[in-house]
């Protein structure tokens, strides 16, 4: 009896932290754009320039609405030009002023929900993110009913059945390794194999740009609908896996007093 509860406890405790990337809550990143304000106004990295493009190109600018901390998109606005995309195209920026090259190490986390419309083929909100000098791209979608990974020229789908379409915020948190090794948590879920190098994604989405750029909402045709966004949060130089939820903790608090019952034994 004494092995098996050991075995059960060190089972568990592999399970719940796997530890080739180290967790961290995307409230303790360095760079927090909580949607109080546009962060095409904001330089959090102090570099005398602002942090997101914020003009309009493409024909799309950053959303202008910033009402209780949160971002709205508007396709139609009087302007005529749809306020849809968070992008970091511009000299200076802060993916570009961060990331020296195609192998440093980032982590970005967003929360978004959609509000209305219909969504187009690729979903209703994605990312686009490459660092500079890297020959790949990550892509990764909200679909109304799953998460799609670009990956091939093609894409994936994952957490298939799920309601993205709810209401509800819903959590993307990508962390870049280097190496063009990429790993994703939806709502805290991985949807990687495991936390190795062999389980990590490729950047399947080819390359759109060498300069480190960054785009996330409705950058290409295949993107449609309304949404709001909560909080983009990054952290450059390192890998961060999501923080275990309550219940992975749970487990591994029970594993530790069996193990401690065990030795008093």
């Amino acid at each position: 009896m004494k092995f098996i509860v050991l075995s059960t406890f060190l089972a568990a405790a592999a399970v719940a932290h796997a530890d080739l990337i180290v967790t961290k809550h995307s409230s303790d990143f360095t760079y927090l754009y909580e949607m109080d304000v546009n962060p095409s106004g904001q330089d959090l990295d102090s570099n005398t320039t602002q942090d997101w493009f914020g003009g309009t190109a493409g024909g799309s600018t950053i959303p202008q609405d910033y009402t209780g901390g949160v971002a709205r998109s508007d396709q139609n606005p009087a302007s005529g030009d749809p306020q849809n995309l968070f992008r970091t195209d511009i000299g200076g920026s802060i993916t570009r002023a961060t990331l020296a090259d195609a192998n440093t190490p980032w982590t970005m986390e967003l929360s978004a929900r959609k509000t209305g419309g219909t969504q187009g083929v690729d979903g209703w909100f994605g990312v686009a993110m490459q660092n500079p000098g890297a020959s790949f791209s990550t892509r990764v979608n909200f679909e109304d009913d799953r998460i799609s990974y670009r990956t091939g020229g093609t894409y994936a789908d994952y957490l298939v059945g799920t309601d993205f379409a709810d209401g509800a915020f819903h959590t993307m948190r990508i962390a870049y390794e280097g190496s063009d090794n990429y790993f994703v948590w939806i709502n805290d879920i991985l949807l990687n194999s495991d936390l190795t190098s062999a389980g990590a994604f490729a950047g399947g989405n080819g390359s759109f740009n060498t300069g480190g750029s960054w785009f996330m909402g409705d950058f290409s045709g295949g993107i449609g609908g309304d949404w709001e966004v909560d909080y983009i949060r990054y952290e450059a130089g390192t890998a961060f896996a999501a923080v275990p939820e309550a219940s992975e903790l749970a487990l591994f608090a029970l594993g530790a007093l069996s193990l401690a019952l065990y030795r008093r034994k």
